[in-house]
């Protein structure tokens, strides 16, 4: 793979490791890229309530997501496990399902062909394009790609990546906003590994081309949340590869503008809410 491509508009100056590959293995920790709990009944609520008193502190903070239009949301780092035509999957083919037309769908938890279906607390994922205005937009395309259960990346062979997955493209799709400027994914929640907190990847593009790119950038949850979702869950490898935001790379300047808004429970199944506002 070659080095991870620095994207547009970055509002980090650098990162402290850069993404490669050396003999079928990407050389940098996911965390320069992307490297006391109790059950809880509710994770989140909307407008900083909380139905659930084990989790009300995580939730406010939680709810900081914007659902509507404010500060731009910031541009991060593509990782080194983007699979948009942007590197080597560690064998040396470009990974790329944006050039699959099957990776246009609402449910990634399969791989593009439908099997491989991957394990973990049901998620629904819904993502609002705004303007700073507030108005939605229509008509963008939205990829949407973050580890499975294990902290495992499809497309890649990479050791950082948990092995070869490069012919599995599970947890990967596109979907194009509606006139609400919405999209809705059904995946799983993603797990953790060393180096990095809690987070999805996501580009936004001007349409369905894929041709202009406007924003590349990740979703945080709040880290009291996590761990209780974690917890009720049964992630233990999210449980036991601990990084909060304050210490991860790309998070460690503050996630304000990027916590998912997080309902349901593992048990019935999440919906996280994200509203992504392009300048």
């Amino acid at each position: 793979m070659t080095s991870e491509p620095t994207p547009t508009l970055h509002r980090r100056a650098f990162f402290s490791t850069a993404a490669a590959v050396v003999g079928g293995t990407v050389l940098a920790a996911c965390g320069s890229d992307d490297s006391a709990t109790g059950a809880s009944t509710t994770t989140t609520t909307t407008g900083g309530s909380s139905t659930s008193s084990s989790t009300t502190a995580a939730a406010s903070a939680s709810t900081t997501a914007a659902t509507g239009g404010g500060a731009e949301t910031p541009a991060e780092t593509g990782g080194p496990f983007p699979a948009d035509g942007s590197n080597d999957n560690g064998e040396g083919t470009v990974a790329n399902v944006l050039a699959d037309s099957r990776s246009v769908r609402s449910d990634i938890r399969s791989d593009l062909d439908g099997s491989n279906t991957q394990p973990g607390a049901a998620m629904n994922l819904a993502v609002s394009v705004v303007d700073r205005s507030g108005a939605p937009l229509a008509g963008r395309a939205v990829y949407v790609w973050h580890c499975n259960k294990e902290g495992e990346y499809s497309e890649y062979n990479t050791r950082m990546g948990g092995g070869d997955f490069s012919d599995r493209s599970f947890l990967r799709g596109v979907q194009v906003t509606d006139a609400n400027g919405t999209v809705n994914f059904t995946s799983i929640l993603p797990g953790r590994y060393r180096g990095r907190a809690f987070h999805i990847h996501f580009e936004v593009f001007g349409d369905e081309t894929y041709a202009k790119k406007a924003l590349t950038s990740q979703m945080a949850i709040d880290d009291d949340l996590i761990t209780s979702i974690y917890t009720d869950a049964g992630y233990a490898t999210g449980l036991r590869n601990v990084t909060t935001n304050a210490d991860d790379n790309v998070f460690g300047d503050g996630v304000e503008h990027q916590l998912l808004d997080v309902t349901g429970t593992a048990a019935s199944g999440l919906t996280a809410r994200f509203t992504a506002v392009l300048n």
